[in-house]
């Protein structure tokens, strides 16, 4: 799965060492010092990682750094991570908008007589997305409203956060839901993209200098019409492998409420270098078209016409360096597009044995048992009559897929919506969080999940794992959309922000303090795209032992997206990492570098 066609062999050393944040994904220039060993005697203090960036030229050594948060483990007898919940504390302290009801719905329903009776779009809304917009080191959150201007919260470096949207041209009243981050331009700064509900078009944002200027429909984005959008999740991804960053756009809405009319889920392609970051719509020409899946749609609940995409995502699932088109979506309309490598894509959702779910809502890509490829973890709604719950789709490497949900032990999550896989507690292995709630019966309480892990220490494959969220601290019960991971305190261990629908969001601290060691790494591109998205980056402990495979940009899709980082729990332990692999999408270079410290943070550049 891992195949080679340049491989740059490098020890450790060959690496440029320069400030925290100075060439983070959001721009700025890399220094010139260097240290002469891998190894320091003394790690960092916690909330000062130091970043090194390989440019496959230069003489030095990283310099490891310290990180781990503190706090108590907990009661019970199970090891598991440990959260605190801060939001307001942090200065996240806003409401996400009103609980409407018909006939007060933002969307009307103008293909029958019941105007204002189509709350569901907006019940599912709720979007954020993190980054270093400024290019300053640390994470900060995008968030989306529906009532009132969205929010941008600038990170100060100190725990806590600063709303600056107003500053730097964001703060426009807009019915918004869906946000992403990508430099569409390559120009080394981060633009906007956010979706709609109840409008007439959607917004980008292009940054200039860290002022950002609306300009959607200059650019061939908007994707305007006289009909009401009801935007959920835009992804950015290469799918043509061309070096610049293409967008789908989501849309859920069904033909009965909004009349059957073309919908607003476009694929569409980034036109440069010569018009870097404008787009034309290539859906039914790239062949992934949407308007008519319903009709395919064979389970238990019958087929509701409509398009219901929640979640597309560019991602690679056979390892062919070509980026999937992947479709989670509602009423079992998910689908899964091959890429042909020549612009078009296929339809191999029945083949591959994945859409089996009947209400795909988040999704998260990662490799849970760590065989060098990429599963699919899909939220869904469980716990009433026809129904079955969460999916977790395991890779077996042939395009195909088994069902690994209840092996894993990740089916009940009750109405479920933002996801992912992640290692919060730094064991190697991977665990899974969900945030949920629907404002109509039992949903209105729906606890978070949290399913932690039991593979043992070293091992490789896939093990079942123990909920236990409300022994980590996990305690919420609002109505969660959008969740993503981030360390934005910069510590070592990964935090999670959740949006919730209708109410204040939630800030979770890790504080979880095992001693396990971690790396992270970033990467930029200079042949791919810049942002590096669809990169593989694979990381091996030690000498002979199993693999950790992450790709850039891929793991987290529900209305936003987690900081683009490639972070890796170590365990035990103060070996440097035996071996970290890279790999380009658009070339097919490998970099590989041993004795990497831990506890540190790799940044690394794309040969020119």
């Amino acid at each position: 799965m891992w195949t080679v066609s340049r491989r740059v062999a490098l020890p450790c050393a060959l690496a440029l060492a320069c400030t925290p944040g100075a060439d983070s994904l959001g721009g700025g220039a890399e220094t010139g010092s260097s240290t002469s060993s891998g190894v320091a005697s003394e790690p960092a203090s916690a909330a000062s990682i130091d970043t090194y960036v390989d440019t496959t030229t230069d003489d030095a050594e990283p310099t490891p750094t310290g990180g781990g948060g503190s706090g108590d483990s907990g009661a019970d007898e199970l090891p598991h991570p440990w959260f605190t919940e801060v939001a307001r504390a942090a200065g996240l302290d806003y409401e996400h908008g009103p609980l409407n009801e018909a006939p007060d719905c933002l969307v009307d329903a103008i293909a029958k007589d019941e105007p204002g009776a189509y709350c569901a779009a907006e019940w599912g809304a709720g979007g954020a997305a993190a980054a270093d917009y400024d290019g300053d080191g640390w994470i900060d959150l995008y968030v989306t409203r529906v009532a009132a201007p969205d929010l941008l919260f600038h990170n100060e470096g100190d725990g806590s956060f600063s709303e600056r949207a107003a500053e730097v041209g964001l703060s426009v009243q807009a019915q918004t839901n869906g946000a992403a981050w990508a430099d569409i331009d390559n120009d080394g700064d981060l633009d906007l993209y956010v979706t709609t509900i109840g409008e007439l078009r959607h917004r980008l944002y292009i940054n200039d200098g860290g002022a950002f200027t609306e300009q959607a429909e200059a650019r061939g984005a908007a994707l305007a019409s006289a009909l009401q959008h009801t935007g959920t999740t835009p992804a950015f991804g290469d799918y043509d492998l061309d070096g610049d960053l293409d967008l789908y756009v989501g849309e859920w809405r069904n033909h009965v409420s909004l009349g059957d009319a073309p919908s607003h889920s476009r694929l569409l392609r980034n036109l440069g270098p010569e018009t870097p970051g404008f787009f034309e719509d290539v859906t039914e020409a790239a062949g992934v078209l949407v308007e008519d899946v319903w009709e395919q749609v064979d389970n238990n609940m019958g087929a509701i016409p409509g398009v219901f995409v929640f979640s597309p995502a560019f991602v690679d699932l056979d390892g062919d360096d070509w980026p999937e088109l992947v479709l989670t979506s509602d009423f079992g309309a998910s689908r899964l597009f091959w890429n042909q490598g020549d612009g078009s894509f296929v339809d191999g959702t029945v083949a591959a044995l994945v859409g089996s779910e009947e209400n795909g809502m988040g999704a998260s890509f990662a490799d849970v048992d760590d065989d060098g490829d990429l599963d699919w973890f899909v939220s869904s709604i469980s716990a009433t009559a026809k129904k079955t719950g969460n999916r977790l789709f395991l890779n077996n490497g042939d395009r195909t897929f088994s069902d690994a949900t209840d092996a894993f032990g990740v089916r009940d999550g009750d109405w479920g919506w933002g996801v992912a896989l992640f290692d919060p507690d730094n064991d190697g292995d991977l665990d899974a969080i969900l945030t949920n709630g629907w404002p109509t019966g039992p949903y209105l309480v729906d606890p978070a999940r949290l399913w932690v892990n039991t593979r043992p220490p070293g091992a490789s494959g896939l093990s079942t794992t123990h909920e236990l969220a409300p022994h980590a601290g996990l305690t919420s019960t609002a109505m969660g959309r959008a969740l993503v991971t981030l360390d934005y305190d910069r510590d070592g261990d990964l935090d999670v922000f959740v949006a919730n629908f209708a109410g204040a969001p939630s800030l979770y601290r890790n504080d979880t303090d095992n001693g396990n060691g971690w790396l992270r790494v970033r990467v930029r591109g200079t042949q791919s795209n810049r942002d590096g998205l669809g990169a593989r980056v694979l990381v091996r402990r030690e000498q002979g032992g199993p693999a950790q495979l992450h790709e850039y940009g891929g793991p987290t899709h529900f209305l936003g997206h987690s900081e683009r980082v490639a972070h890796f729990g170590l365990g035990p332990g103060d070996a440097p990492v035996w071996e970290v692999v890279v790999r380009w999408p658009a070339t097919g270079v490998e970099q590989v570098f041993h004795g990497v410290a831990r506890d540190s943070e790799l940044v690394v550049v794309e040969p020119e």
